[in-house]
């Protein structure tokens, strides 16, 4: 479904209708507004797959919180679905969190990361998280303990979160940390914002 625009059209034929059943412009643009609006709502999700760290992987420090980067530059990249109201990204990479600037309060955001982290060393406890700066307030989306093995971990976690005024300014950080250091390359973030 597309929103309604007008364009110029011709008619060769013509004939008198009843007073009522008359159409005028007016309630065609009230037709138009509303069928708008209702499209001004819907949802949609953006996928943004990350290129640099793939060769120049993060490096992450003993217990110190990391933010994810993300240059948006992967092949995989889609905003195609974006929802129609965003005229930008949902994903900033300058400043590397969600953003939050083009979304109603009101809004739910579903957030599925997918990210890969090489330990250092064994018996290291990992954990993630979205960081709202604005409040200081943390949705943690995992915790796990890496045992003897320091090779390799894939993980793809989806959080969700409402948008209201108060995390609008900052946006949405997200963030690992560990226990011990290591290398962590993203592979890509999928944002889905969901209208009710």
């Amino acid at each position: 479904m597309a929103k309604i625009n007008f364009t110029n059209k011709t008619d060769n034929q013509t004939s008198e209708l009843a007073e009522i059943y008359k159409v005028t412009a007016a309630n065609v643009n009230e037709i138009k507004t509303s069928v708008n609006a209702l499209y001004d709502t819907l949802g949609g999700f953006a996928f943004y797959e990350d290129a640099t760290t793939e060769t120049t992987p993060i490096q992450v420090t003993a217990d110190t919180w990391v933010d994810l980067t993300n240059d948006k530059a992967g092949s995989g990249t889609l905003t195609t679905y974006k929802p129609s109201y965003i005229t930008g990204d949902l994903w900033d990479s300058a400043t590397n969190t969600i953003d939050l600037d083009e979304i109603a309060n009101g809004k739910v955001v579903v957030v599925r990361t997918d990210f890969e982290y090489t330990a250092d060393s064994s018996n290291q406890h990992v954990d993630a998280r979205l960081y709202f700066p604005d409040i200081s307030k943390e949705l943690h989306f995992l915790h796990a303990d890496l045992g003897s093995e320091h090779g390799a971990h894939h993980y793809v976690n989806t959080i969700q979160f409402y948008v209201d005024s108060n995390i609008q300014t900052s946006d949405v950080k997200i963030q690992f940390q560990s226990s011990g250091s290591g290398d962590l390359k993203v592979n890509g973030f999928m944002i889905t914002i969901l209208s009710f």
